[in-house]
């Protein structure tokens, strides 16, 4: 009896059932540069798939060097998912062509620019310099705090990841279909705070433009931002300038990454009477905000207690 039940086995093993070989694969070894990507493939794959950000999400992405452990980690994915538009454009295409690894290079199967995926803002009409200052020819690149955005997202993360496992289709479309539920939730859920929120429109301002799409996704309007030029910190002139029209117009709340300068942003908030939502802008891959929902809602939340003065939850 033993040894019929054990020979069924082989013969549905090779004709009938799932090969030894595919229990025992490996998941897909994906590399993305920001932690909200990894995150999201992570929810679309599954235990199918293992994706590490090269980025630890307290970092600012445009201004990163091409380290040896970032070339390494590249040179073993399978997969490999960047932002695009230009955000990690001085410092990724060195990691990507120093890894040797030809399935992640552009055009390969395993390499995917998510930006192609998402309605851009911001994109700039004519000739673009550096005289202008970090301004983006594709765009503005900062889209990932848009929960519908990473929704958008979901789906080309989808499409690589059955290019390069397709026997797992089945089960990565089911994952990214109850993604992009949570993120509707996720929304709704935020939605309703800021409704709850009586104020007169703009009352917030953005330091650096990590924010419009945020800004957008919730039907807000931002009376501007303290930089001039993107990427180039503000003058002391300009500062006072700016902070004279917030005041001016009754700005209760300005959004501003937590690696922005601090000094400058305080003398802003000193000159305006403007109070400072200084909030991290990924997902952290250690201490607090290791999830996109629990940082969603602490920059919603931030933005809130900040234009209305309401205090911190013990």
């Amino acid at each position: 009896m033993k040894t019929y039940f054990f020979l069924s086995l082989f013969v549905f093993s090779l004709f009938g059932g799932p090969s030894i070989a595919t229990a025992e694969s490996k998941p897909l070894k994906v590399i993305t540069t920001i932690t909200e990507l990894a995150w999201v493939a992570n929810e679309v794959g599954g235990d199918l798939v293992n994706a590490e950000p090269l980025l630890q999400g307290t970092e600012n992405p445009h201004f990163i060097d091409a380290v040896p452990s970032f070339i390494q980690k590249t040179a073993e994915a399978d997969v490999v998912f960047i932002i695009g538009l230009d955000l990690e454009i001085g410092w990724m295409p060195k990691v990507l062509a120093r890894s040797g690894n030809a399935k992640v290079q552009p055009g390969g199967i395993g390499y995917t620019e998510v930006g192609n995926s998402i309605e851009v803002l911001g994109k700039p009409v004519g000739n673009v310099d550096r005289s202008m200052g970090d301004v983006h020819p594709g765009g503005n690149p900062h889209f990932w705090l848009s929960p519908s955005a990473l929704s958008q997202v979901s789906t080309i993360i989808l499409e690589t990841l059955i290019t390069n496992s397709p026997k797992n289709a089945e089960a990565f479309m089911a994952n990214q279909k109850k993604f992009v539920a949570k993120m509707k939730a996720l929304k709704e859920k935020n939605a309703a705070k800021l409704t709850a929120v009586k104020l007169k429109q703009p009352w917030l301002m953005e330091y650096h433009q990590e924010f419009t799409y945020l800004l957008q996704e919730y039907g807000l309007t931002s009376m501007g931002s303290v930089e001039e030029k993107p990427g180039v910190p503000p003058s002391a002139g300009r500062l006072a300038r700016v902070a004279i029209q917030a005041k001016a117009a009754g700005v209760k709340a300005l959004l501003v990454a937590d690696f922005a300068p601090r000094q400058t942003v305080e003398r802003f908030a000193e000159l305006s009477g403007v109070t400072p939502a200084m909030v991290p802008t990924s997902i952290r891959q250690s201490g607090k905000f290791q999830n996109y929902e629990e940082l969603q809602n602490h920059i919603i939340d931030s933005l809130i207690r900040a234009a209305t003065g309401e205090k911190a939850a013990e």
